[in-house]
């Protein structure tokens, strides 16, 4: 399968993950590449797998997905549950770089 990989992996059962359904901010958090091996591999096993990886559609390329990972999780945080930004709220975002 293609698969996408979260820049956080998280665990399921911290109370972050569990009781908040907040699991970009696990207290039991692991990253590929940083406190683990990843990242630039080829192939890689990875710790609950069922909870942290995504199934790429056919009609999804792997470029499209490369930018859903880190950018995307980092930006949903910021302007949803940090900022409180529902549907139909008009929002200007000022900055550069891949995140706004």
């Amino acid at each position: 399968d293609r698969v996408a990989v979260p820049f956080i992996l998280s665990c399921g059962h911290c109370s972050m993950c569990s009781a908040h359904n907040r699991p970009t901010i696990c207290e039991k958090q692991e990253q590929p590449g940083f406190s683990m091996y990843g990242s630039y591999a080829e192939y890689l096993a990875l710790p609950r797998a069922d909870r942290n990886l995504s199934i790429i559609p056919d009609s999804v390329s792997f470029i499209e997905a490369a930018a859903l990972g880190c950018r995307f999780t980092t930006a949903f945080r910021a302007v949803v549950q940090q900022g409180g930004v529902v549907s139909h709220t008009t929002v200007a975002i000022f900055g550069c770089g891949g995140l706004g």
